[in-house]
């Protein structure tokens, strides 16, 4: 009989039987009721905090929903990651230990039925846990600014980073012999994922600083000098006087030497992360891609907040910089706003412009998704370990560690 060969009565066999043993256990109940009630817990003092703290009721955002929205997606991510190794990292060296492996591959049920179902039976009981946070989301789609599109793509996509993930337990489960070392592997596998690519694109971005030369419109070092002395000067003889405006009339172009570092040469190492996928993956309200950064600023969304921060990390880094923009906004009636070319816009205390700053603010769009390339590496990382599974449970045996139990 084939090891891949695949039957829908053999799978659903093992499928009810994995789910039975499951459903069987109280504690799984006890798990279910006390993960709703702390999912419950963090969305009350997150939606809470959101409409107290973040909320922007100059907008039709809502009080804080796009807020709630992406704490909530990124906890039950977060704990969606950590609940799923529990459920396959120790189902195929669990059940060799026990002596009752050997019973299954005994039957006509292949390799592959063996696996499919296993993952199958995981993947759905974390489903659950996932499903259990969908109150949750619908109380901060209430708030305002979240559509069912979004929810339903965000689950997506979680729940296939669940099952990736349930993947790679299963086939450290079969590479392993000890439960508890094929437990440890698979949650390292899941904070290389989402911690340390964070930590390696950090440490590779400080080895990408090199020396640049910028050019900045401002103020030379001449005249910042001269500035700082006729403030000086001013101060000394009226003590409790404000201090004196800049001249912004002498801004020009200049160039400094500077050290920079360049992200845009390591930022693809984020794209491993599965927080950085689902908030890439989570559709955004119509003309945001435009100009992402307005739009993370205005609805304080945590999910916008990733996927803008990795895109602007993509973008090469400006060498040109605007410091004479912010010698006006300290001016009395001034203010500084940016059109939609970018530009900073300097507005006199009659509204009427007075200055338009030459550099040009970097806009940031998501007209070009990166999560799948992420999902893809996932998936792929997936399938490489579920092969493995499917690979040690084929019959007959390979060579087997000392001290393998095998029935």
């Amino acid at each position: 009989m084939s090891a891949w060969r695949l039957s829908f009565n053999g799978l659903r066999t093992v499928v009810e039987l994995e789910l039975r043993q499951r459903v069987r256990s109280r504690r799984w109940i006890w798990a279910l009721v006390g993960w709703f009630l702390l999912i419950g817990a963090v969305t009350t003092l997150v939606i809470w905090a959101a409409s107290k703290n973040w909320g922007n009721p100059d907008t039709d955002l809502g009080p804080g929903g796009p807020m709630a929205f992406g704490l909530i997606t990124y906890f039950v991510l977060g704990l969606g990651l950590m609940i799923a190794p529990a459920f396959t990292s120790t189902s195929i060296n669990g059940d060799r230990a026990a002596g009752t492996l050997a019973t299954l591959q005994a039957t006509r049920l292949s390799a592959l039925d063996l696996a499919t179902g296993r993952l199958i039976a995981a993947w759905l009981t974390a489903a659950v846990f996932v499903l259990v946070a969908t109150p949750f989301i619908a109380w901060s789609m209430v708030l305002g600014s979240i559509s069912i599109w979004q929810v339903l793509v965000v689950f997506l996509v979680v729940l296939a980073e669940v099952a990736i993930v349930a993947a790679i337990g299963l086939g450290w489960s079969a590479l392993l012999s000890r439960a508890a070392g094929a437990a440890a592997m698979t949650y390292i596998s899941v904070i290389v994922l989402s911690v340390l690519t964070v930590v390696v694109f950090g440490l590779a971005t400080m080895l990408t600083v090199s020396p640049q030369v910028e050019r900045v419109w401002g103020l030379t070092p001449d005249a910042q000098d001269e500035y700082a002395k006729n403030v000086d000067d001013y101060l000394k003889e009226h003590p409790d006087a404000e201090v004196p405006p800049a001249p912004v009339d002498k801004c020009t172009w200049w160039e400094r030497p500077s050290y920079q570092p360049q992200p845009e040469k390591v930022w693809w190492m984020l794209v491993a992360n599965p927080f950085v996928v689902v908030a890439d993956a989570a559709p955004l309200p119509p003309g945001v891609s435009t100009d992402l950064k307005s739009y993370q600023r205005l609805s304080n969304d945590p999910l916008a907040a990733v996927r803008y921060a990795v895109r602007s990390m993509a973008v090469p880094s400006a060498r040109e910089v605007d410091e004479c923009s912010s010698y006006y906004s300290d001016l009395p009636g001034y203010t500084v706003d940016w059109d939609a070319d970018g530009n900073a816009v300097v507005k006199g205390p009659d509204g009427t412009v007075v200055n338009v700053s030459p550099v040009k603010r970097t806009v940031v769009n998501v007209e070009s998704p990166i999560w799948p390339w992420g999902l893809g590496f996932h998936f792929l990382l997936g399938v490489v370990f579920f092969w493995v599974a499917v690979r040690r449970l084929s019959v007959p045996y390979g060579k087997l560690t000392p001290g393998t139990r095998v029935a």
